[in-house]
């Protein structure tokens, strides 16, 4: 079941805060971290880029999520 939009914002946050404090993160990483989902994580992902706040960035064979300054 897909989350309703204030828990998709209220999760988001919490990935939000994660990426603040660590700068950088792997999907993996930031699951563990954060303590979510495939699919809680990539909706919460996806709100973060659409609102330009986070940005993903390739390094070899590794994605890296981070913060937009």
């Amino acid at each position: 079941m897909i989350p309703d939009e204030k828990t998709i914002k209220s999760r988001s946050m919490s990935v939000y805060k994660t990426l603040s404090n660590l700068l950088r993160c792997t999907f993996d990483e930031l699951q563990n971290q954060c303590k979510l989902g495939t699919t809680e994580l990539c909706l919460s992902i996806a709100r973060l880029m659409q609102e330009h706040k986070i940005k993903q960035e390739r390094e070899g064979d590794n994605v890296y999520y981070m913060l937009v300054y």
